[in-house]
């Protein structure tokens, strides 16, 4: 298990926590115990537009209050170009980003989303390693 890191959490992360029900800890959960987490105001907007009714909607209020949520600032627009044709959308690229200047892991168990940016990504499998 990484210990001491600082995770950028995708939503991938977030729903699979949320619907998690097995043995164990979640992805998030683990991490949460081995470094500090973050999420970005893109991934706390898709949560909570996904909850289908208010007490979802209060379940992820109260999830993300658990993480850090990093804001857009204006100056990471001037670096989306370096993800351009390595993800699939701006909101990726900027994701990318902000994980790069602020020297963060990407978690998430869509490795194949980000493999081509060159960033430091770790999905569930290699916290429980």
């Amino acid at each position: 298990m990484l210990k001491n890191k600082e995770y950028l959490i995708e939503t991938d992360i977030f729903v699979k926590h949320l619907k998690h029900r097995g043995k164990g800890n979640s992805a998030l959960e683990l991490a949460m115990s081995s470094g500090l987490c973050f999420t970005t105001v893109l991934n706390a907007a898709e949560l909570i537009d996904a909850a289908k009714t208010e007490s979802e909607r209060d379940i992820v209020i109260s999830l993300l209050s658990a993480v850090k949520i990093l804001g857009l600032h204006h100056r990471y627009s001037l670096y989306v170009n370096e993800f351009s044709g390595k993800v699939v959308s701006i909101r990726d690229s900027l994701f990318c980003v902000v994980a790069k200047i602020n020297k963060l892991v990407i978690l998430t168990d869509d490795i194949r989303r980000f493999k081509r940016t060159g960033l430091k990504i770790i999905s569930s499998r290699d916290l429980r390693g």
